[in-house]
């Protein structure tokens, strides 16, 4: 059987399924990384968040404590100021005028004791209030300080995050795309390894228009004859989409064999086609088409070789 080759050589500059993959491992790595530090980086921003939040109750808590200080300095105002004007309404308060005033000496000293120890009681509870709102002066301008601090420091990290979250869905989006090439370089290279098998031990070489070798035969296999037996109207032909699926008689589908699709015929039926002129032989390995007024589905190299890019009418002669 005479053959003619058709071969193209893989496009300069086309990443093959190898490199691309590196390239999708080494982004899929970045990632990772990415996603623990964005993963440690929330820690840390929750843990900030709690401490600060705490720091908030112990507020809280300190200016309750506060209130109540306040509330009691205000009733011993009250009550000292109170015992101020009694002692000023009996007169001269000073420690002569008690003792005079005293019915004895023993008397006289109760008195000047009470007195010495109202004003003590009363300015150690003064200046207890006065304590209190010293700490929580200080609580106010340490939590003031700390939410400046982890404001500073929450608002760095979540800057970092949204960094992070950046790369994350940049790297993603770019894995995805190198997904799809590495399907269509596979399918590319698949289709190469075909064609080189489909293409062995064969004859003269033309440059063809689709990127991949196409094998035309001029001659029917050995031993088969026409019949007679004809089929006329218009063929169509399937290829990429198609490459590597089974066909109806459980092969696997080759674009650059010579084989078609027909709704009837039995499987392994040879016919011979004829488009323009130009002629090749063809198996039946697979059923269809689908299409209303279509006789023959191709493949591709059938269809090239008898110069059908589409749609094309031809004859076809059944042999045996």
């Amino acid at each position: 059987m005479c053959l003619l080759l058709v071969l193209v050589s893989t496009a300069a500059g086309e990443s093959s399924s190898q490199d691309i993959s590196s390239q999708i491992e080494n982004q899929q790595h970045e990632i990772a990384a990415n996603r623990q530090e964005l993963a440690d980086l929330n820690a840390r921003i929750a843990g900030a968040q709690q401490y600060l939040d705490q720091r908030r109750l112990d507020l809280a808590d300190a200016t309750s404590m506060l209130r109540d200080s306040e509330d009691r300095y205000n009733e011993t105002l009250r009550l000292y100021e109170g015992r101020i004007a009694a002692i000023y309404k009996l007169g001269d308060s000073s420690m002569y005028a008690v003792v005079l005033s005293s019915e004895d000496f023993s008397d006289a000293l109760a008195r000047v004791s009470y007195l010495s120890k109202v004003s003590e009681n009363d300015q150690r509870l003064v200046a207890q209030v006065k304590a209190q709102a010293d700490t929580v002066r200080l609580m106010h301008e340490k939590v003031d300080t700390l939410k400046q601090a982890q404001a500073e420091d929450v608002n760095a990290l979540t800057a970092r995050k949204r960094q992070l979250e950046g790369k994350i869905a940049t790297g993603t989006a770019s894995i995805n795309k190198q997904n799809q090439a590495l399907a269509q370089a596979r399918q590319k290279e698949e289709l190469d390894r075909l064609a080189q098998e489909t293409t062995a031990d064969s004859g003269s070489l033309f440059m063809g228009t689709m990127g991949a070798p196409v094998i035309v035969s001029n001659t029917p296999p050995a031993g088969l004859q026409p019949t007679g037996i004809t089929l006329n109207g218009l063929a169509s032909w399937y290829g990429p989409g198609f490459q590597g699926n089974t066909t109806a008689n459980g092969e696997i589908y080759n674009m650059y064999g010579y084989t078609a699709a027909h709704k009837s015929l039995p499987f392994n039926t040879w016919i011979k086609v004829t488009h323009g002129g130009r002629s090749v032989f063809v198996r039946i390995n697979d059923r269809g088409p689908y299409v209303g007024g279509r006789i023959l589905d191709l493949s591709f190299s059938s269809a090239q070789a008898i110069g059908i890019s589409g749609v094309g009418y031809v004859n076809a002669e059944i042999y045996r």
